[in-house]
């Protein structure tokens, strides 16, 4: 955990030194080489996430583990009330709407449900990284939850867009 707020402290006084005009470039050098010593300069999200390509944003233990989590909820093995005034309409297939490497390690994912398509579920899957392998060993449901933004989409603009679209497909 202590690397992870030092990674976050880094990138906020990168974030901070490269809003400073080209007089400061030496403080951004200075606070890389102390980041280097101190690790291998490698994020855990450097490492989740190392060599992705396109396909592998579209397919991955994320989604699945976010899926699984879904399944297990509606079958009543896991209970979260966040989710069930919509228990009805998230029954079915999703379709990814975004995701992204999260601030907080892991991936943020929104989904759309094909039985809900104007709304927008924002979800977090963590996992855990072994940092001397280089490898994620496993992965772990954080929190879903409906977003306030809605979306003009419809059943048959999901399904089109998985016909256009390559990779794209229902969970």
């Amino acid at each position: 955990m202590n690397k992870l707020y030092l990674t976050i402290y880094t990138l906020i006084i990168l974030s901070a030194c490269n809003q400073q005009k080209s007089s400061t470039v030496q403080s951004v050098d200075t606070t890389l080489q102390t980041t280097d010593t101190i690790s291998s300069g490698k994020t855990l999200n450097d490492i989740r996430f190392k060599d992705w390509d396109r396909s592998d944003w579209l397919d991955n233990e994320y989604i699945r583990t976010l899926r699984k989590y879904l399944d297990d909820y509606n079958s009543g093995k896991v209970c979260n009330a966040n989710l069930d005034p919509y228990k009805e309409h998230i029954k079915g297939q999703f379709v990814v709407y975004d995701i992204n490497p999260y601030l907080l390690g892991g991936a943020f994912i929104r989904i759309t449900f094909l039985d809900m398509p104007n709304r927008v579920f924002s979800s977090w899957i963590y996992s855990e990284v072994n940092e001397d392998k280089e490898i994620v060993e496993s992965y772990e449901f954080r929190s879903i939850s409906i977003e306030e933004e809605t979306t003009d989409m419809t059943k048959e603009d999901i399904l089109q867009a998985i016909k256009e679209m390559d990779g794209i497909k229902l969970w």
